[in-house]
């Protein structure tokens, strides 16, 4: 019965979820922390951290690990194929649809239009984290100095992630 309902949970996300990784977490978290409660939101955090540090694109890594929380390995296939077989379909189905159409002005209006609403998610999902992320003074300083050096100076950003680990590692743990 849990890879009926991962697939079904993660092909509705797949579905309405537009505009790339980070937007697509904030319907994940709807899914699979409010509505289906598998994991609370720091479980939820802690994968997209994974997620973050694996190679591939961050809502499909999330998937595969929730997928595979709840259902070992078929669950994780099964939740990773349901979040990409509707984008997948609607890709191609687009990209034919523009390929055929790409200069007319409606279409081009209507792509227009489109990003201030994927800027709006991404947001979404940004103060989502913001608000259980920061629990302490600390993390935020260590935030902000790490936001400051990749600013400001030529860093290695491997090195910098590194630095800010171990900062995290030496106070929270």
């Amino acid at each position: 019965m849990i890879y009926i309902k991962l697939f079904t949970t993660f092909l509705q996300i797949g579905a309405v979820s537009f505009g790339g990784g980070y937007s697509i977490l904030k319907t994940i978290i709807h899914y699979v922390v409010d509505t289906n409660k598998w994991l609370s939101i720091e479980e939820f955090n802690e994968i997209v951290a994974i997620s973050q540090s694996t190679p591939g694109p961050i809502g499909i890594n999330a998937a595969t690990f929730v997928g595979y929380k709840m259902g070992g390995i078929f669950g994780s296939l099964v939740a990773t194929l349901s979040v990409i077989l509707v984008p997948v379909i609607s890709t191609l189905t687009l990209y034919l649809f523009y390929r055929r159409h790409s200069q007319n002005t409606v279409v081009q209006s209507v792509i227009s239009k489109l990003k201030p609403i994927v800027l709006a998610m991404i947001a979404s999902a940004a103060m989502s984290f913001l608000n259980s992320s920061f629990g302490s003074v600390t993390s935020f300083i260590i935030t902000l100095v790490a936001i400051f050096i990749l600013l400001y100076t030529k860093l290695d950003v491997v090195l910098l992630l590194l630095a800010s680990g171990m900062l995290g590692y030496i106070f929270f743990r």
